[in-house]
């Protein structure tokens, strides 16, 4: 219960951006800053930051991790990274960092296009009213909580309110020939995020019209050879 009290003066300030390269390649990046007393709240009992908060199981699945990078201030800041071959590839990529639990929901880049247009598309939902603790399965935690007697469901549902509280999330979608849109997520909201871009292969339509050009001046001049060779021979 002192975690959870702790919480409420807290605030938790993370970022997810999805950025997709012109190929359909990308990368996605998690950001996430603690200000001091989140720290402190994620340090009682004497563990460490760097303990409490587990990145194994992401650094094991590619990700790369800046490590927590600690202020002055009491705070602290981390960076993670990950990225994808496809375009399609990207909402398995968050499915990884956000995990059963987490506010990010079927986040998905499409590309399609024809000859000489690319259309990009990126959808998903953040929902933070139906996030979870994850306490309830976590055998080992639960466990200790359970033996020092801790009311484990008013504590789940204390911890679940303060987190909802603290936390500020935004999503950021970045897609080739757009500017950078943002999706802040509300505490207790659950929030549709849908933008899209389109490219014009320049390059394509000026060969189609150079070549069509091109075509229609040799007309123009097997025409006009024909009408000389007539009249010299009239």
């Amino acid at each position: 219960m002192v975690l959870a009290l702790g919480l409420s003066a807290c605030r938790i300030d993370g970022s997810v951006t999805v950025k997709v390269r012109d190929d359909g390649s990308g990368v996605v990046v998690a950001a996430v800053r603690l200000d001091g007393a989140a720290v402190r709240a994620a340090e009682i009992g004497g563990t460490k930051l760097e303990d409490s908060v587990r990145l194994s199981d992401l650094t094991a699945a590619g990700w790369r991790s800046s490590g927590w990078r600690r202020a002055k201030d009491g705070s602290a800041a981390l960076t993670l990274t990950k990225g994808f071959a496809r375009a399609q590839d990207a909402g398995a990529v968050v499915a990884e960092l956000n995990g059963a639990d987490g506010p990010l929901r079927a986040v998905k880049v499409t590309r399609s296009g024809s000859t000489f247009t690319t259309d990009w598309g990126f959808s998903g939902v953040t929902d933070l009213k139906g996030v979870s603790t994850g306490i309830a399965k976590d055998p080992d935690l639960l466990g200790r909580l359970t033996g020092q007697r801790v009311d484990v469901g008013a504590l789940d549902q204390r911890l679940l309110l303060e987190t909802q509280a603290a936390l500020r999330l935004q999503v950021v979608a970045d897609l080739p020939h757009a500017a950078p849109r943002e999706f802040p997520a509300r505490a207790g909201v659950r929030t549709v995020m849908h933008t899209s871009s389109n490219q014009t292969a320049l390059t394509r339509v000026l060969a189609l019209l150079l070549g069509l050009l091109v075509g229609v001046i040799a007309i123009v001049l097997l025409v006009a050879g024909e009408l000389r060779s007539r009249r010299r021979r009239a």
